[in-house]
């Protein structure tokens, strides 16, 4: 069966390496094995995960090995923070002991830490092998999972060693979701409500006539707004591979101040979607400011956000903490930061001239506590 013929295909990746299937439905993390052998068959395959997701992990093993592909697990511990060079190192090394060649493939099966260090391995071990991405979280099948960026951790910052490297195939099974907890969804609803905020008016049109049956995972509207927000990511990245043409860094709405937050708080505190979401409030505020927005949109945002139980302010932080996490943000170049705003709903810009004071306005409007603010950072 060619990949175009699999009713559930999201969206097909245009991308230097070569064009991939993004696949989004219900109940398909059994067909892996069929899938593969549809595109190509590899020896053996490697499959990275950690034991929050074992279960699937093990899945996609027997689907694998049911189609007489040998396959061998390797579980990482959970968390950002073993996002780094130390625990990719402990995967090389069970790499060659298994004596893993160019010409297998490493599945990554998990949320966005195991995807992209799953990918940063398999681009960079025997100087790139290929690879598939099983996102088994939302946010991971909203964002990481998409676009071919993989990368570690620094104590500096999140993300800065890595590479572009495209998957051959990402797989997204919503059921699989329904074990994740409800504040992990939540977090994943973020970068889904981005897309439509920056690009897709009807998109967030959706979302907001729709919350109930979104929230609670009805396998149809469910999967079908995943594989629409897919879409819109999948149609950016083939436009923009490498960010080079201002493009792709609309998607990076909010993700400024949201990563700021993240280090400050050493990935300890906030969801990735949670950090997100305060930075998408900050970014309102600032488009406003900018005169770009008018209150009732920035209201708008707000109410959508809190409605799928996401923070709209940030506990406990200083301002100047954030301040200085943002000066090794990746989008910042010659000290300046290229902003991601909206010009009106639906229509995301960016401006590297935000004066200073706009922005310390608008930290001091999600860092104050107005006693409106929903309070976040129980512990991850």
């Amino acid at each position: 069966m060619r990949t175009e013929e699999y009713g559930d295909l999201a969206a097909i990746v245009t991308a230097s390496s070569g064009d991939h299937p993004i696949w989004v439905g219900w109940g398909i993390i059994e067909e892996i094995g069929k899938r593969i052998k549809s595109l190509f068959t590899p020896p053996v395959v490697y499959v990275i995960s950690d034991e929050r997701v074992s279960e699937h992990a093990r899945m996609v093993q027997i689907a694998l090995e049911t189609e007489a592909i040998p396959a061998h697990i390797f579980m990482i511990p959970s968390g950002e923070s073993n996002k780094n060079l130390e625990t990719v190192q402990h995967v090389y090394k069970w790499l060659a002991n298994r004596k893993a060649e160019r010409g297998h493939m490493i599945v990554a099966v998990g949320g966005g830490v195991v995807g992209d260090l799953a990918g940063f391995v398999a681009a960079t071990y025997l100087r790139g092998m290929p690879f598939a991405q099983v996102p088994t979280t939302l946010l991971a099948m909203m964002d990481a999972a998409i676009g071919g960026k993989v990368a570690v951790d620094l104590p500096q910052g999140k993300n800065l060693v890595g590479a572009f490297y495209q998957p051959q195939f990402v797989l997204s099974d919503v059921r699989t979701l329904s074990t994740l907890p409800d504040r992990e969804l939540s977090s994943g609803w973020a970068e889904a409500i981005k897309h439509g905020l920056i690009l897709d008016k009807e998109l967030l049109a959706i979302f907001e006539k729709n919350t109930g049956k979104i929230k609670s995972l009805d396998p149809e509207i469910a999967t079908q707004i995943i594989r629409d927000s897919v879409a819109i990511k999948a149609n950016i990245v083939s436009q923009d591979e490498r960010e080079t043409l201002g493009i792709r860094i609309l998607l990076n709405y909010g993700h400024t101040i949201g990563h700021a937050i993240e280090s400050t708080t050493q990935y300890t505190q906030y969801l990735h979607g949670e950090a997100v979401s305060v930075g998408m409030m900050a970014a309102a505020s600032i488009s406003r400011s900018m005169g770009l927005l008018d209150e009732s949109e920035v209201k708008r945002q707000r109410l959508i956000l809190a409605s799928y139980g996401l923070p709209i302010k940030a506990q406990g932080l200083n301002s100047s903490d954030i301040l200085e996490a943002m000066r090794s943000d990746k989008k910042t170049s010659r000290g300046q930061i290229n902003w991601v705003l909206l010009d009106g709903i639906g229509n995301a810009v960016t401006n590297n001239r935000v004066p200073d004071n706009y922005v310390a306005e608008a930290l001091d409007s999600i860092l104050t506590d107005d006693g409106k603010a929903e309070e976040l950072g129980q512990g991850c």
